[in-house]
């Protein structure tokens, strides 16, 4: 059975440092330089079909950290998405604010849920101990638009420059790192304040069913980002927390007002260097969210005041419990376990061949990660340990543009799946 799945956000991949306040440079580049590239691309997934489209970016025109990116595919069964992204603007006089902008609109005639608004048993849909085969599908239509603002504190590396300039040798950084020797949010590391307003439009019509379903949302996201790592990029030493609060307040056409929180932790611990691999880093993370505003009807179950499908406290899909499909699993409270080893070889080989070398390929990575969470409609201790979901891959991955791509593969006691993606994980 074939699983490949490609997610809009790859489309995006070029954009390189989209909702990032640095630069990645090679050593043969300068600051300031246009940066642009484009590549036709072709894939194939049961929900979609055959599909071929293109994207492409620019950056430094008009502003050096800057970027924008277009991306479009058609599919052989009427599906289509077209995306673009305005990255990391800066206005004048305002050096330590970046803005971005994104808006993504599809439609897809074979869209999958993984949900249910009402919650009797502990097997409903979206639930931990739902059925695989327990979903909605139809057509779907999406329309997303995102504005962001993020200010960097006047306080560790960024107090005096707010924007890091990595220079890096075949994908390393020699420049001064950003963090990761201390923990000291005054001396190390990069603190910043960040907010988005968001909007999406969704709607499925089941086969055969003239009923449309809506599921809109918009609000706004809130979170305190300290990255105290050395290249957030791809991380070698270090550490990163981050506390995000989302709230939709219940305005325009919102479906209903929810408030969500999360923690995420990550950790990086560098084990050296060998005679095969120039790097080798093991990458812990623990994430955790929990809705408060979450309310269940005692005698219908119907869910109140809650997060849409695609937000909240949700598992399943190319970040997080990557055997599961996008959104298996979503509850009031979750909780994620994961651990990578990486193991970056010390010849590349890849920048030399004739198809990959426009690619701009400075290293390739051998990942193996494993993965444990689950969801639940309360958040107490068993949510910690008690009957994890857990699965285990393998990752192939590359420093492309300047930008860790991926592809991975992992397996659960449910099923298999194998994502296509931009940036390491818990690296956004």
């Amino acid at each position: 059975m074939e699983k490949i799945l490609v997610l809009s956000s790859l489309l995006l991949c070029l954009a390189g440092n989209a909702g990032a306040d640095y630069i990645t440079l090679d050593e043969s580049e300068k600051y300031g330089e246009t940066r642009w590239g484009a590549v036709p691309y072709a894939f194939k997934t049961e929900a979609l079909g055959t599909a071929v489209g293109a994207a492409a970016y620019v950056g430094g025109i008009n502003q050096p950290q800057s970027s924008l990116v277009g991306a479009a595919f058609t599919t052989s069964n009427d599906s289509w998405l077209i995306a673009g992204a305005l990255n990391n603007f800066r206005f004048d006089n305002l050096d330590r604010w970046f803005f971005d902008l994104y808006a993504q609109g599809s439609h897809f005639t074979d869209q999958r849920f993984y949900d249910s608004t009402h919650r009797l048993t502990s097997s409903s849909s979206g639930s931990h101990d739902s059925s695989p085969d327990d979903y909605v599908s139809g057509i779907s239509n999406d329309l997303h638009v995102e504005i962001s603002a993020r200010y960097v504190l006047p306080i560790g590396a960024g107090r005096e420059q707010p924007l890091s300039i990595f220079k890096t040798r075949k994908g390393i950084p020699y420049t001064r790192p950003t963090g990761g020797s201390q923990w000291n949010p005054l001396s190390s590391g990069k603190t910043i304040l960040g907010s988005k307003y968001f909007y999406r439009y969704r709607d499925l019509q089941k086969i055969d069913d003239e009923n449309l379903v809506r599921a809109n949302t918009n609000g706004l996201e809130l979170w305190l980002d300290y990255n105290n790592t050395d290249f957030l990029p791809n991380a070698s030493y270090g550490s990163r927390q981050k506390f995000t609060v989302t709230r939709d307040f219940g305005l325009g056409d919102s479906a209903n007002s929810w408030t969500n929180l999360e923690l995420d932790l990550s950790k990086y611990i560098d084990l050296g260097t060998s005679d095969w691999f120039r790097q080798q880093v093991l990458a812990l993370n623990f994430w955790t969210s929990h809705t408060p505003t979450w309310k269940a009807d005692k005698d219908s179950g119907f869910i109140y005041h809650r997060p849409p499908p695609g937000f909240g406290s949700e598992l399943g899909g190319f970040d997080r419990m990557r055997a599961y499909p996008q959104g298996r699993f979503h509850d009031k409270s979750a909780v994620y376990y994961t651990a990578e080893m990486r193991l970056m070889p010390q010849v590349n080989g890849l920048d030399t061949l004739p198809l990959l070398k426009y690619l701009e390929i400075d290293w390739w990575q051998v990942v193996a990660f494993a993965e444990a969470g689950r969801v639940s409609p309360g958040y107490d201790t068993d949510l910690y340990f008690k009957d994890l979901k857990w699965d285990v891959g393998l990752s192939f991955r590359v420093m492309a543009f300047r930008v860790p791509l991926r592809l991975d593969w992992a397996i659960s006691d449910e099923d298999y799946s194998i994502w296509a993606m931009y940036k390491q994980p818990f690296a956004r």
